[in-house]
């Protein structure tokens, strides 16, 4: 076809020369000299070369490649290097539009190519492989973590999270190379090469059972709830600890011998004894001597609840920790001014601190007694032994006084059989007769309360059958009749100047707060110490000659009863009984005292009184006092007599004297009457307690009567203070 452009250009310029030479009719205008005549030139104006190169030709229409635009881009075909351009794209000065470019070769069309330079600002590398959008991994970011994909070791990064130069958050880590993520591992620590579960926890990271042992260490993985463990993670009740091949949880007799024949619960014939018939076998019986007929727990021990009432300082009030320590085996309470030891049938002892609210086990096991000061205990032990306590401190250790034997220890380690006590101090008779003393020596008032027995060491080393003693002395009974004194010298502790009278012959002792009065074989009374309190009895020593049989004190006097039934009575509160003499000249058989007056009871079953205010004058009961009487009971300021139908009648002050606010429940059934200083209560035949006199005292027990109106088995009291056992409900 372009051969033959040279060829159609000649003819047409033969053409228009024959025209001429024909007659020049007809004139045949070309201006562009391009060869085509003007009213047929599509393209005017066209160049024409002296020696036209290809795109200069001009064809029949009088048009060159320049002059032709093919796509209609405004670029001519010779300019144009995209020929094709779809109407209406814009195309750059080469005739191209962006459908028609890929500035960074990678196979994308830029109107298609979302990630070119314009857009990324860089084109993807040469050697990546782009998407249909023409973009590359170095390019996207498909979790718009900030971190392109080629980057990103974390994919998939949830919307809003913060992550590291890699493009992960914490979730999608494995910080401990398990193959667990972070996010749900749930032992993030697992050691190298340690096998785990989906949760990412090796054995060594896992409590199945929740003892606090991990599997890989746990001997009994299938431990119960809330039991402790040792260190192999079992509890008690998964061990065998006599190793008889029955666990201790359903071991019956857990003390079983090596090589001993058991039966399925544990047990050897021996061990399924019984031996004090309370119905729980001897390998299981904590108290393998609970008395006859008393009702026992699980582990074979008997004894009950504590509820007390009466001045909340001393003692009214326990704290919850205190009642709880004494819920159960509670079997004897013993009192200090404002402190209390609760003996367990266990033979424990828990010891308690009203003025500091609290206490503590004072002795664990092995208690068979327990003794007193005003501020000190004595525990004594079935071993013979003794351990002592003060009553003023939370833990006992920092005791002092009478509460700390740390000089006798060696010499309380074993065969004491029983021990007595001043306000201040002990005195423990041992089984050789022996005596073993400490305390104070001196009290606040200057007192020598009997503490130190070193100026009668000598004769206190053997031979003594029984102690008594006053506030601040002592007075032992040897087995040769003889007495031996020691202690404050106005208590009683000095007895020198009747030494020759006790030299021998003495049977027993009697005291009030400051003089002792010994009885000996042949009747005859010898009496010294405060001769206000009855220290001195000169003024009635030919009565006392003979024929006493038993002395009894209030706190200041004395009462003897002679074997004829009659009484002579002398020093201060109450050692006056003139007024009554003809009624006390035959028939007593019993006297009772508050701390001023005396009581006696007759053989035929009435009263007669004398001494203080304080229960000296019965007047106002006096026909009620006639007849019936079998029991008297009193506290500091009255008495309460106990007649056989189980009535009560009282008198004395109004700290117990006057009962009529509970006259009614008095009226019958009572078998037993407790008293502190200033108040009395009654103990009835249905368990229930009946209580009046000062509430300062445990007069008032209206806040704790609900826990007093049955299964009350025994109380117990000090100065201001009653304490009651309750049976414990089967």
């Amino acid at each position: 076809m372009d051969k033959m452009k040279p060829l159609f250009l000649a003819l047409i310029m033969l053409t228009a020369s024959l025209a001429g030479c024909l007659g020049g009719e007809t004139e045949i205008l070309d201006e562009d000299g391009d060869g085509v005549a003007d009213n047929l030139d599509l393209c005017p104006g066209t160049s024409v070369a002296a020696e036209p190169t290809e795109d200069q030709l001009i064809d029949a229409d009088g048009c060159n490649s320049y002059q032709f635009d093919d796509d209609g881009d405004d670029a001519n075909n010779v300019a144009d290097l995209c020929p094709m351009t779809p109407a209406g794209e814009s195309v750059d000065k080469d005739g191209c539009s962006q459908s028609q470019l890929d500035d960074d070769e990678d196979g994308v069309m830029n109107d298609a190519d979302v990630c070119d330079a314009r857009i990324m600002g860089a084109d993807a590398p040469a050697e990546e492989t782009v998407n249909a959008d023409g973009c590359s991994q170095s390019q996207l970011d498909d979790d718009a973590d900030g971190v392109r994909n080629n980057l990103d070791l974390c994919p998939m990064t949830p919307a809003g999270e913060s992550v590291d130069k890699d493009g992960c958050v914490w979730s999608q880590l494995d910080d401990d190379a398990d193959g667990v993520m972070n996010g749900v591992d749930l032992c993030p620590n697992t050691l190298a090469g340690e096998t785990v579960d989906t949760d990412g926890c090796s054995e060594y990271q896992i409590d199945d059972d929740e003892d606090g042992v991990m599997n890989n260490l746990d001997q009994c993985t299938d431990t119960l709830a809330g039991e402790d463990v040792d260190t192999d993670g079992c509890s008690w009740e998964q061990l065998d600890d006599d190793g008889d091949g029955v666990m201790n949880g359903v071991d019956l007799c857990p003390n079983t011998l090596a090589g001993e024949v058991i039966d399925t619960d544990g047990c050897t014939p021996s061990q399924r004894a019984d031996d004090d018939g309370d119905g729980v076998i001897n390998s299981r019986d904590i108290c393998l001597n609970t008395p006859a007929g008393e009702g026992v727990d699980t582990g074979g021990c008997h004894g009950g609840s504590v509820v007390t009432w009466g001045l909340s300082d001393r003692g009214g009030a326990l704290t919850p920790g205190q009642t709880l320590a004494m819920s159960s085996r509670v079997v004897e309470i013993f009192s200090a001014s404002s402190a209390f030891a609760a003996l367990k049938s266990d033979g424990s002892v828990y010891a308690s601190f009203q003025s500091q609210s609290c206490g503590f086990t004072a002795v664990s096991s092995g208690v068979i007694s327990i003794f007193s000061t005003d501020s000190a205990f004595a525990a004594l032990k079935s071993n013979g032994s003794v351990v002592t306590w003060g009553a003023y401190s939370c833990s006992g250790i920092s005791a002092v006084g009478a509460g700390d034997s740390s000089s006798v220890s060696s010499e309380l380690s074993s065969g004491v059989v029983s021990i007595f006590s001043t306000e201040h101090a002990f005195a423990a008779l041992k089984s050789d007769g022996s005596v073993v003393t400490w305390g104070n020596s001196n009290n606040q008032y200057d007192h020598h309360c009997g503490g130190d027995s070193s100026s009668v060491s000598t004769e206190l080393s053997s031979g003594v059958t029984s102690i008594f003693s006053t506030n601040c002395a002592f007075a032992a009974v040897k087995s040769d009749g003889s007495v031996v004194t020691w202690g404050d010298s106005r208590f009683g502790g000095d007895s020198s100047f009747v030494s020759s009278e006790l030299s021998s012959g003495v049977t027993s002792i009697y005291a009030t707060g400051r003089a002792f009065a010994a009885v000996k074989s042949d009747g005859s009374v010898v009496t010294w110490g405060y001769h206000l309190y009855g220290g001195d009895s000169s003024s009635v020593s030919s009565f006392l000659n003979f024929d006493v049989t038993e002395i009894y004190s209030s706190y200041s006097a004395f009462a003897a009863l002679k074997s004829d039934g009659s009484v002579v009575t002398w020093g201060e509160s109450g050692g006056d009984s003139s007024s009554v003499s003809s009624e006390l000249s035959s028939g007593v058989i019993e006297i009772y005292s508050t701390y001023s007056a005396f009581a006696a009871l007759m053989s035929n079953g009435s009263v007669v009184t004398w001494g203080s205010a304080s229960g000296g004058d019965s007047s106002s009961v006096s026909s009620e006092l006639s007849s019936d009487v079998v029991e008297i009971f009193s506290n500091n300021f009255a008495f309460a007599a106990l007649k056989s139908d189980g009535s009560v009648v009282t008198w004395g002050n109004q700290n117990g004297g006057n009962s009529s606010s509970v006259s009614s429940e008095l009226s019958s059934g009572v078998v037993e009457i407790y008293s502190t200083a200033g108040a009395f209560a009654a103990l009835k035949s249905d368990g229930s307690v009946v209580t009046w006199g000062a509430t300062s005292s445990g007069g008032n027990s209206s806040h704790v009567s609900s826990e007093l109106n049955s299964r009350v088995i025994q109380i117990y009291s000090s100065n201001n203070v009653f304490v009651a056992i309750i049976e414990i409900a089967n």
